[in-house]
C-alpha cells in the first residue's frame, strides 16, 4: 500500500473538518477583530507551536552555554589524529563519538552533532517563531495566506504530533 505524502496528510482542510464558519467575538486579545471559528482554530495551533519553540529554545539555550553562563564556542570537530573523535567547542571536547559501527558512522554521526549545533538550531528555531507570527497575523485577515501558510506550519508541527496538547490529535 503506498505511503499518503507528508504534504497531504497535512492539510490544513483536514484539520478544520467539524469547524463552522461563523463568526463570533474576538478570542484573542483586545483589538483584534472579529474571527471566525476557523482563524480561532489557527490562532490556537500558533499559540501550541509557540509553547513547544519556546521549550525548545531553552534547552538549545543551556546547550549553548557552559554552567557559569559564559557562552560556548563553535562546535567543530576533534582534528584529525587525536585519540578519539568527537565534538569540539574551543579547547574543551564536549563528547567523544563512538557508534560501534566503525570509523566512519562515527565521522557520519559526528558531522551530524556539528551541524546541529545550537547557534543553528537557535537560528532556525527564531525563523519558526517568525513564520508562526506571520500565520497568526494572517489568520484573522486572508483565508487564502492563511491556507498557504498553515500548509508549510503544519509539516513542521508534525513533529509533536505525540505531544498530549497536540491540536490535531484527535483527528489523526
Amino acid at each position: 500500500m503506498p505511503v499518503q505524502p507528508e504534504a497531504a496528510r497535512c492539510e490544513p482542510e483536514r484539520f478544520f473538518a467539524g469547524v463552522r464558519r461563523r463568526v463570533r467575538e474576538p478570542a484573542g486579545p483586545p483589538g483584534r477583530p472579529a474571527m471566525t471559528d476557523r482563524a480561532a482554530a489557527v490562532h490556537a495551533w500558533c499559540d501550541f507551536l509557540r509553547a513547544r519553540i519556546a521549550e525548545e529554545q531553552w534547552a538549545v539555550g543551556g546547550a549553548a552555554s557552559a554552567p557559569d553562563g559564559i557562552a560556548v564556542s563553535e562546535w567543530e570537530l576533534t582534528e584529525a589524529g587525536e585519540a578519539e573523535l568527537g565534538v569540539r567547542a574551543g579547547d574543551d571536547v564536549l563528547l567523544t563519538v563512538r557508534t560501534g559501527r566503525g570509523p566512519w558512522a562515527d565521522l557520519v554521526v559526528a558531522e551530524h552533532l556539528v551541524r546541529a549545533q545550537p547557534r543553528r538550531v537557535y537560528a532556525d528555531l527564531t525563523a519558526w517563531v517568525n513564520l508562526v507570527d506571520m500565520l497568526d497575523h494572517w489568520a484573522t485577515f486572508d483565508p487564502v495566506a492563511t491556507n498557504e501558510l498553515l500548509t508549510v506550519v503544519l509539516l513542521f508541527a508534525d513533529r509533536y504530533r505525540d505531544h498530549p496538547d497536540y491540536p490535531g490529535r484527535d483527528r489523526r
